[in-house]
């Protein structure tokens, strides 16, 4: 990745890292949770090769963004941030990809402010209304990481236990199953991976020292608050909203083998609000995990491209 350009943008108040390659059509790059810019890494090269400019920001409190105001705790925030990071660089209009968490900010700008987006490719995440999260998570077992993690000083203590490399290769090894691995009681999330269970193959040791020396220099902090307990203040925010009809193109990519993508609520939700995405394309990848854009990244970029390409 020597390539890459990184430097910091100012905006609502923190100073965003942002890594880029190439130039031409702008495409801004979400990540989600327990990744960083450097998990766009492929689609970076792959989009520049193509004729893009690519952005990968740190989100506020993850990697080597500065200044996080931990008093702004949700995802909202973050949606912001990501104006203002457009607004900075003088950015009317740009391409979104997402994945995770980050799904949420791409679907916010398409319904919120479709004006300054050209088209999203969304990972992994169905859309449904951000209102609809407690249905979701009323079936949810209270031993599912996404209840554990969401308990004030629970996943902290799971976590100390750990150096952060380790940590991130945990939760990328937990997140690799087709159905998610449920905690006993008495057991911590961590301890659901096992020292003799394999790595993904398609990340390598170097990898995962870059992920831990970004989460080294954020922490984690941020990270647990923000997705995972911030979903009832959005929803407050949120709740008189009436349309979320998103107007852009929409290309989701789902693996058949991501465990999100196989939780029965989140599929009904996103059954119920399909009219909401009259420009729905969706493309399935046999075999792919919550990790698809790393685990398969040619296949995944060639329909990242394709679809962006077609609406140039």
């Amino acid at each position: 990745m020597e390539k890459v350009r990184h430097r910091y943008v100012p905006t609502n108040g923190i100073e965003m890292h942002i890594a880029e390659l190439g130039s031409g059509p702008i495409v801004l790059l979400l990540h989600g949770f327990p990744e960083i810019w450097y998990s766009w890494r492929h689609q970076m090269v792959g989009l520049a090769e193509a004729g893009f400019h690519a952005i990968a920001p740190d989100f506020r409190g993850y990697g080597l963004t500065r200044n996080t105001d931990p008093s702004k705790d949700d995802w909202l925030h973050c949606a912001e941030d990501v104006l203002g990071l457009l607004d900075a660089l003088h950015l009317d209009k740009v391409f979104i990809i997402a994945k995770d968490w980050g799904a949420f900010i791409a679907y916010f700008l398409g319904y919120a402010h479709p004006e300054r987006v050209r088209g999203l490719a969304v990972l992994g995440i169905p859309f449904f209304k951000p209102t609809s999260l407690g249905s979701i998570f009323k079936d949810i077992p209270a031993g599912h990481y996404l209840m554990r993690f969401g308990v004030p000083g629970v996943p902290e203590v799971d976590f100390a236990r750990f150096d952060a490399t380790t940590v991130v290769k945990k939760i990328y090894t937990l997140f690799c199953n087709k159905e998610m691995v449920i905690a006993a009681e008495n057991e911590q999330i961590l301890d659901l991976v096992k020292d003799s269970d394999p790595l993904p193959k398609w990340m390598t040791e170097e990898d995962f020292k870059v992920y831990g020396k970004l989460y080294d220099n954020s922490g984690f902090g941020y990270p647990i608050e923000v997705p995972y307990r911030c979903f009832g203040r959005v929803n407050m925010k949120l709740m008189d909203r009436m349309d979320y009809t998103i107007p852009v193109p929409v290309l989701l990519v789902m693996g058949d083998c991501d465990y999100s993508c196989n939780m029965e609520a989140v599929l009904q939700s996103f059954e119920s609000t399909k009219e909401l995405l009259p420009k729905l394309k969706l493309e399935v990848i046999k075999g792919g995990s919550h990790f698809v854009q790393e685990q398969f990244p040619e296949q995944v970029n060639n329909l990242i491209i394709n679809y962006f390409s077609s609406s140039i």
